[in-house]
């Protein structure tokens, strides 16, 4: 309403200067006046025609509001013409992280097990375009909303979301699923007012001696693994052994099957041209009595 108020005065102004002039009794003097007035009545003019135009840019919605009334219509981007003694709020609709500077909101909460957990959170929301009016008349300006909607959210929604959690789960790699649950709760406490896109867990942090528990247990886990990972290896190469086995004992039968006597003899006879000169030989007799034979130098 500011610049309406000044377009008025430049009028009013322009008009009570134009009148001074001929009161002045000079000619000269008069002109000028009426000149001067003039410029300060067109200017008063130009100025409550371009207060009738308002420009909501990308990415923004805008309020009307007037004397304590609220138009329902949000302005949507683009040129709008408007009351001219009207004030426009304007807010963003774009993705807004809070806190805006980057950093994170630093909570205190507690676990199933009432024990004392911080977390750094990071939320991520909109404002609906649509509901902009509602939330300027209950509400008010789009930093009251990030103070009184967006933090409260994000705080009680966080709270109640892992006083549903053990301790272990906090800690769990799985920070996902957490994050998934905080929204689902930031969304519950935040209603209709906002939307929140998403949630960032960016860390988590316990007592120093809930968190050296759960690095023992860690550890533990990690142990009880690694011995398992052992077991495994012994495992396998005891059932590689026992199928090099098989195997041998299945070459063995095949090799039995074939060794017959008149393949023994053939064999006996082959080795024996095989054998150098002078070699002495045992030759097994059907009576028990064993006969020595030189042998040796091929057959001939």
């Amino acid at each position: 309403m500011g610049p309406i108020i000044l377009a008025i005065v430049a009028i009013v102004l322009g008009a009570a200067i134009r009148g001074l002039g001929p009161a002045l009794g000079k000619p000269g003097a008069a002109g000028s006046t009426r000149l001067v007035g003039y410029g300060f009545m067109g200017a008063g003019i130009l100025l409550a025609v371009a207060n009738t135009v308002t420009v909501v840019s990308v990415g923004e919605v805008g309020v009307q509001h007037f004397l304590g009334t609220i138009a329902p219509t949000p302005l949507q981007q683009g040129i709008h013409f408007i009351n001219p003694l009207a004030d426009i709020e304007k807010m963003s609709t774009r993705e807004q992280s809070f806190p805006s500077d980057g950093s994170v909101e630093r909570i205190d909460a507690q676990t199933s097990e009432q024990l004392n957990v911080a977390l750094e959170v990071s939320l991520l929301y909109r404002i609906d375009p649509v509901n902009a009016p509602d939330l300027y008349q209950r509400i008010g300006s789009e930093d009251e909303i990030k103070s009184r909607i967006v933090l409260n959210a994000i705080r009680n929604g966080v709270r109640d979301a892992v006083a549903t959690k053990s301790i272990n789960e906090i800690f769990s790699p799985n920070r996902r699923e957490l994050a998934t649950e905080m929204k689902q709760a930031i969304q519950a406490k935040a209603g209709d007012r906002i939307e929140v896109l998403d949630v960032f867990v960016r860390d988590v942090q316990a007592p120093p001696l809930v968190r050296q528990a759960i690095e023992e247990k860690l550890q533990r886990e990690q142990n009880v693994a690694a011995e398992r990972f052992q077991t495994e290896i012994i495992q396998e190469r005891a059932q590689q052994a026992i199928e090099e086995a098989k195997g041998i004992a299945e070459a063995q039968k095949i090799i039995s099957a074939g060794l017959t006597p008149a393949y023994l003899t053939f064999h006996y006879i082959e080795q024996l041209a095989k054998l150098p000169a002078g070699s002495v030989v045992y030759v097994p007799t059907e009576g028990g009595m064993p006969l020595m034979r030189p042998v040796g130098g091929g057959i001939r």
